[in-house]
C-alpha cells in the first residue's frame, strides 16, 4: 500500500502550496505528495517547475492531485462557461503531465454557484455528466483517472454521499472515473458503510483520503483501533489502491512520521 500526505491542510495563508512542509513529508517516509489543483493552477511555468524540483528532491511523486476545482468557478448553472471549463481542463491535463500525477479527485458542484432553486436533477446533473465525460475522455487520452469525492452537506455541495458520487461516475460513461471515500466527510455525512462496501467490490473506490474524526487531525497510536476498523475491511475486500492522510497537524514534526508508521505498520 502506498501512503500520501495531503499538503493542502499543511499549507498556511503565505505558503498555500505548504512548500515548507515538503521536506519533512519526505523525510516522515510518506510514497507520495497529494497537492492541491486550484493552487497549483495559480503558478506559471516556472513556479510550477521549481515546486516540481522542490517535491523531487524530497523524493515526494506528486502521483494524486486533489482540490480540483477553483473556488468559486461554475461546473453547471447559467453561470458555468463552456470556454472556461474546456480551458480548465486542459490546464489540469497539462500540470498533470508535468508534474507525473496520475490521479485527480475533484469535489461535485458547489450549491452557492447557482442560483436559489436551481433545479439539480432536471438541469444540473445533466450538465455534471457533460463536464465529467468531457473531462474523463480528455483525462484517458493521457493516462490520467478522476475520482469523485462526496463532500458533506454542510459544506454545500450536490455530490454529499458515496452514492450520489457512483451514479455520477457510472453515468458519465468513461471508465476512468471512479470515487474517492474521504472519511471525515463520511463520517460527518453519516454515510453508508454499505455503499463504501459496494464501490469496493464494484472496483470503483479509486482512492481514500484518512483523518482521525472528529478533529480531522493526523492518526496517532491512540486512533489505532479506529483506523484499523475503517480501513481493514476495504483492503479485505480487493481495494489495491493509495491512502492519503489529508488532516491537520498539531505538531508536525512528530505527527507526520507517526502517522506515516502507523498506516505502514497496519497495512
Amino acid at each position: 500500500m502506498k501512503t500520501g500526505c495531503c499538503l493542502l491542510l499543511l499549507a498556511t495563508p503565505d505558503d498555500p502550496l505548504a512548500r515548507r512542509a515538503v521536506p519533512l513529508a519526505g523525510q516522515s517516509g510518506y510514497d507520495y505528495a497529494e497537492v492541491s489543483l486550484a493552487r497549483l493552477l495559480l503558478l506559471d511555468a516556472r513556479e510550477t517547475a521549481a515546486y516540481r524540483k522542490l517535491l523531487d528532491e524530497a523524493r515526494l511523486p506528486a502521483e494524486v492531485f486533489n482540490n480540483a476545482i477553483p473556488k468559486g468557478m461554475a461546473l453547471i448553472g447559467p453561470h458555468a462557461d463552456p470556454v472556461r471549463l474546456e480551458d480548465y481542463i486542459h490546464r489540469s491535463l497539462s500540470a498533470a503531465e508535468q508534474m507525473g500525477t496520475s490521479l485527480i479527485t475533484m469535489s461535485g458542484p458547489n450549491r452557492a454557484t447557482v442560483p436559489e432553486g436551481f433545479d439539480w436533477e432536471r438541469d444540473g446533473f445533466p450538465q455534471y455528466l457533460e463536464f465529467l465525460h468531457r473531462f474523463g475522455t480528455q483525462a484517458a487520452e493521457r493516462g490520467v483517472s478522476l475520482a469523485i469525492e462526496p463532500i458533506n452537506d454542510e459544506e454545500h455541495s450536490f455530490v454529499s454521499t458515496l452514492s450520489d458520487a457512483q451514479r455520477a461516475a457510472d453515468a458519465c460513461g468513461c471508465g476512468n472515473v471512479g470515487v474517492i471515500v474521504d472519511f471525515y466527510h463520511f463520517w460527518k455525512q453519516q454515510d453508508s458503510p454499505d455503499s463504501l462496501m459496494q464501490l469496493c467490490r464494484g472496483q470503483k473506490l479509486r482512492h481514500i483520503h484518512y483523518a482521525a474524526y472528529p478533529e480531522r487531525t493526523y492518526p496517532l497510536q491512540d486512533d489505532l483501533s479506529a483506523c484499523r476498523d475503517a480501513l481493514e475491511p476495504l483492503f479485505s475486500a480487493g481495494y489495491q489502491g493509495r491512502v492519503s492522510i489529508e488532516a491537520y497537524a498539531r505538531n508536525p514534526v512528530s505527527d507526520l512520521p507517526e502517522a506515516c508508521r502507523l498506516l505502514h505498520n497496519l497495512f
